[in-house]
């Protein structure tokens, strides 16, 4: 079973999908629908990458898994980066087949010739999207209180309205706001590092104070410091030649974004005692002003707001764009007046609004632990899903390997989407299992 061409998303015929252009010329070729522009390359796609997987990671979820895992934290940033890279495999073969914006919808379809199992997937992932929105929000919010009296809730929500309205004006516009918000980020990164560097020696990684368990919590909790990685592949109907370009993006992102979490994690508990981190709303402003002084702490503080309200702005735009996706005619799995294109903005509005809205109630809830836990939760069906389609398809269309394939096969049998599988299973068993 073959997902049908889009015309609309694909500039019109095949041989625009594969040199990477588009006709940005409402109504070209004939059809009444405008279509999506084709802005950006290797350099934009991996920024976009890094700064999703970096707002919702160190910046929003260290304190808590600091709390549980006490110095052993850049452990668990390790061990969860091992479990997103074999997922993150998964993605990367699979954009290289199929570079669509609807991602992880039309692998599940392609290889289980399921359009029923492929929409609850797609509902997954949308509820992925706007419970992350929700939790970076939040994330942001408690950043914003060290400067200023405000309610969680109500900041959280402005930001969510803003970010939605930059998305509404354009790609191009999100694309450009993302590169400079993100080299703030690597910014205030590099700051935390640089003050906790000299501590680094008298961290214990092995110590485990809540023993093997506790290293597992805090491995799921900062899993959701990856969940960007698989958001990338919504944005290849916006990226020139995507057959490459996408999948190389999804490797070099988790690459950085893990060299960059073990270091800032090193520091962090080098210099701030761990269950001192657990109870702060701004864990790593709280970090640069032990190791910098009051200024460099304001300092990251401020970065830490834009790092926030950036991952909200990309959640947006990737979880949008997934919408818009899957509710084109050719799949009618979604409502399609979600797959409309706004005729002067280029950007599916509709979708956009939808998500915006379906992201409030969970911004509400006003609880990180238990919002993020919710999106890991989602995400790990969802990574079982995408890893169990490319086993699959290594068997029913072991031809169509032309772009990127991922590593360590054994005769069809892709042992890193195996691992994939067995890890995120393991990971949703413990969460379910620390419910009961």
């Amino acid at each position: 079973m073959t997902v049908p061409d889009d015309p609309g998303a694909n500039g019109g015929d095949a041989q625009g999908a594969a040199n990477g252009s588009v006709d940005d010329t409402p109504g070209a070729t004939g059809a009444a629908a405008p279509s999506l522009r084709r802005e950006l390359g290797l350099f934009e796609v991996v920024v976009y990458g890094v700064g999703l997987i970096l707002g919702a990671g160190i910046y929003a979820i260290l304190g808590a898994a600091a709390g549980v895992a006490g110095e052993s934290v850049p452990l668990a940033f390790l061990l969860a980066a091992v479990v997103a890279s074999f997922t993150g495999l998964s993605y990367a073969e699979l954009s290289s087949r199929f570079p669509r914006g609807e991602g992880d919808y039309v692998y599940v379809r392609e290889a289980f010739d399921s359009k029923r199992l492929a929409e609850v997937v797609a509902v997954l992932r949308v509820f992925v999207g706007v419970v992350s929105t929700a939790a970076v929000a939040i994330a942001f919010a408690g950043y914003l209180s060290g400067f200023a009296s405000v309610s969680t809730a109500a900041a959280a929500l402005v930001l969510v309205l803003i970010a939605s309205a930059v998305n509404y004006w354009g790609i191009d516009l999100s694309a450009k706001l993302n590169i400079v918000f993100t080299a703030a980020e690597i910014a205030g990164l590099a700051v935390v590092i640089w003050v906790g560097t000299g501590t680094w020696d008298g961290v214990d990684v092995f110590a485990l104070p809540s023993g093997g368990l506790g290293i597992v919590e805090a491995t799921f909790l900062v899993f959701f410091a990856y969940l960007g990685f698989g958001s990338i592949v919504t944005v290849a109907e916006e990226t020139e030649d995507p057959t490459r370009t996408v999948p190389r993006a999804v490797v070099l992102a988790i690459v950085v974004t893990t060299v960059l979490y073990v270091m800032v994690a090193f520091s962090a508990v080098g210099l701030v005692d761990p269950t001192v981190l657990g109870a702060s709303g701004s864990p790593l402003a709280l970090v640069a002003e032990a190791g910098g002084g009051a200024a460099v702490g304001s300092l990251v503080g401020a970065i830490a707001l834009t790092s926030t309200a950036n991952t909200v702005l990309i959640l947006l735009v990737s979880t949008s764009r997934l919408t818009y996706g899957v509710s084109k005619s050719e799949y009618r799995s979604f409502p399609t007046v979600f797959s409309r294109i706004h005729p002067k903005r280029r950007t599916p509005h509709l979708a956009i609004a939808l998500v915006a809205a379906l992201a409030v109630p969970f911004v509400l809830l006003d609880d990180l632990v238990v919002v993020a836990g919710l999106a890991n939760a989602s995400l790990l069906l969802v990574f079982v899903a995408v890893n169990g389609a490319l086993v699959r398809l290594r068997f029913e269309a072991p031809e169509d390997r032309d772009g990127f394939t991922a590593p360590l096969t054994v005769g069809r049998v892709s042992l890193t989407a195996v691992l994939g599988v067995l890890t995120s299973v393991g990971l949703l068993v413990f969460y379910l299992a620390s419910l009961a």
